[in-house]
């Protein structure tokens, strides 16, 4: 973990997928919010290792779901009526 301030910028499917390749991970579930007014505010893609087993795997997803949840909830004071996961194909 880092203090230092970092700009964010897009990655490219492309950059994502190079990441992936280097890095020895493997496309995980992603998480959508969506808000009432049918908005989505925020959808993450999620990435684990092919080292963990299948249940750490899904304790780890549904941990960080939790954790973004709220954290969609407390820097956006909204509380999303949709949050939808969806597992990668592989």
């Amino acid at each position: 973990m880092t203090d230092q301030p970092f700009e964010l910028r897009a990655t490219s499917v492309e950059e994502w997928a190079n990441a992936l390749e280097t890095s020895r991970l493997q496309p995980g579930p992603t998480f959508g919010y969506q808000m009432v007014d049918g908005a989505w505010t925020c959808a993450l893609h999620l990435a684990v290792s092919s080292d963990l087993t299948s249940d750490a795997q899904r304790l780890l997803a549904a941990e960080l779901q939790q954790a973004i949840s709220n954290t969609v909830n407390r820097v956006l004071y909204l509380t999303p009526v949709s949050v939808r996961s969806r597992e990668a194909t592989r």
